[in-house]
């Protein structure tokens, strides 16, 4: 019974992480266009310092905002009247750093996209 419950459940599940898989690095790409063309409208284009620097900020303000919810929702959750609150130490949004981000240039399906991520190298290439 078991090893038919396996069998019937197992690719229902991969399926449905393949799909998800697929979907968010749909939304990369889609992000990508986006700021490509932020970027591109101010007159900027890949691979000019203006141009990562611009992508960096547009990235930087979506984890920005982020965090910026993730603190409204730890302020929302509220501690009963008789427990006493324990020290939540404040915690303080740390921009990216522009030595370590970086921008390269990938084709896929016959379309050029140009992703940018955070690296851990030391320094630029």
């Amino acid at each position: 019974m078991k090893r038919l419950l396996l069998i019937v459940f197992l690719p229902v599940f991969l399926g449905a992480c393949a799909s998800y898989g697929a979907r968010e690095h749909a939304r990369v790409l889609n992000t990508a266009l986006k700021d490509d063309q932020a970027c591109n409208q101010q007159g900027w284009k890949y691979p000019e310092y203006r141009y990562v620097s611009c992508r960096m900020q547009l990235q930087d303000d979506r984890l920005h905002q982020d965090w910026l919810n993730l603190q409204l929702m730890r302020q929302g959750q509220t501690q009963p009247p008789n427990v006493p609150s324990p020290y939540i130490p404040r915690e303080h949004y740390r921009p990216m750093d522009p030595d370590h981000f970086d921008c390269r240039l990938v084709t896929e399906d016959k379309r050029d996209y140009i992703l940018c991520d955070p690296t851990d190298d030391a320094e630029k290439p």
